[in-house]
């Protein structure tokens, strides 16, 4: 940990990696105040530059809710919460990491990063395979307030 500058995990390996947050066996609703704690702990523990926690609910299998915070700054950031039908999670983690990432890259701050990536990983969902084939018009759109129901 003491090379890593920006830390990107999920609230299951909070808790399970690092031990820090609440057990649960229900994931169908998640609450997502006390991350703010967990983040800012990580932050704090490790000297982390920022934290980012994706959040997920699976009611269902097949529908999900996503969303994530960042602990940065002093700050917490919120990206919006996305219902998500799933087509295939795998790789939404991985397009939650790139589009953070390119956000930052692109000079953008930490709000509109985690709101950017948060919107490319719903955007993953719902595309099958591991690659989040979009291009960054197209999240841009859905942090407009588009849908997610594919687009013809």
């Amino acid at each position: 940990m003491e090379f890593v500058d920006v830390l990107i995990t999920t609230e299951e390996d909070t808790r399970v990696v690092f031990g820090i947050g609440e057990a649960t066996d229900n994931y169908e609703h998640l609450d997502a105040e006390p991350y703010d704690d967990v983040a800012r702990s990580l932050e704090k523990q490790f000297g982390f530059s920022a934290v980012a926690i994706t959040l997920r609910e699976n009611p269902l299998v097949w529908l999900n809710s996503w969303s994530a915070i960042v602990a940065a700054e002093g700050e917490i950031y919120r990206a919006p919460r996305y219902e998500v039908e799933v087509v295939d999670r795998i790789g939404a983690g991985d397009a939650f990491s790139g589009g953070l990432i390119v956000s930052r890259l692109e000079n953008h701050d930490w709000e509109e990063a985690v709101r950017f990536a948060t919107a490319a990983s719903a955007l993953k969902h719902t595309i099958p395979g591991d690659f989040c084939l979009v291009t960054s018009g197209e999240v841009e759109q859905l942090m407009r307030g588009a849908s997610l129901r594919v687009s013809r």
